[in-house]
């Protein structure tokens, strides 16, 4: 029986070393960056989104525990909702104490783009229990008029 060794480069076996530990991290932390800020644990965070589609609306469930009402930001174009949101990290005389916290503070944006246009004027928003709660009503389809080519 003859063998043969086929010559292999050392980089060869780690090659997806870099892609293998960013799906580990992100698989075991979710999507979270460090953040620019000073603040001790402050980070950019990627909170869940649900995103249900019906004939007539679109209904968006964004959760967002430990976030205030007042520091949610929704803006809506006809094909796009846009989410801002922060959490921030409250200084105490027991801050100091923290050594190691799960919890998510910072900002985060998320732009949902949207299939169909909707209606800017009928949609609501509602902020309860940690879930931010949107439902956008679909813009009616407009009847075209029928145009016939004559085959010539």
């Amino acid at each position: 029986m003859r063998f043969s060794l086929i010559k292999r480069e050392p980089s060869f076996f780690f090659e997806n070393m870099h892609e293998d530990l960013q799906r580990f991290l992100k698989d075991t932390f979710g999507d979270i960056e460090p953040s620019s800020s000073n603040v001790p644990f402050e980070r950019t965070f990627r909170p869940a989104v649900e995103v249900r589609e019906t004939k007539d609306e679109y209904k968006i469930d964004v959760e967002l525990a430990g976030v205030k009402k007042e520091d949610i930001d929704v803006s809506l174009t006809p094909e796009s909702i846009t989410i801002c949101a922060e959490s921030k990290f409250e200084k105490t005389d027991n801050s100091k104490d923290v050594k190691y916290s799960e919890f998510r503070y910072g900002k985060f944006t998320r732009t949902i783009p949207l299939d169909t246009a909707v209606n800017l004027e009928n949609s609501e928003c509602e902020f309860k229990d940690g879930i931010l709660h949107v439902v956008l009503k679909k813009n009616e389809p407009k009847k075209e008029d029928v145009k016939k080519i004559e085959v010539k």
